[in-house]
């Protein structure tokens, strides 16, 4: 039997992840009280100094 999940799509990337803690930080501010930026791609954008803008360009480039 198929078991659905919640998904959730990450405002970096524009991907679709599983909505789950392990994938999405808590925010207690969203309406479904999680960040809208998938963790890896939160993470490597804190890491590298770089702006979300910045990071959404780069994830354009490399998917096109």
């Amino acid at each position: 039997m198929a078991t659905s999940y919640k998904m959730k799509t990450c405002s970096i990337s524009g991907k679709r992840f599983r909505a789950t803690k392990d994938n999405f930080y808590f925010n207690a501010n969203s309406k479904d009280k999680l960040h809208p930026y998938h963790k890896k791609f939160d993470n490597f954008r804190r890491t590298s100094g770089a702006t979300v803008d910045q990071v959404k360009e780069l994830v354009t480039l490399i998917n096109s």
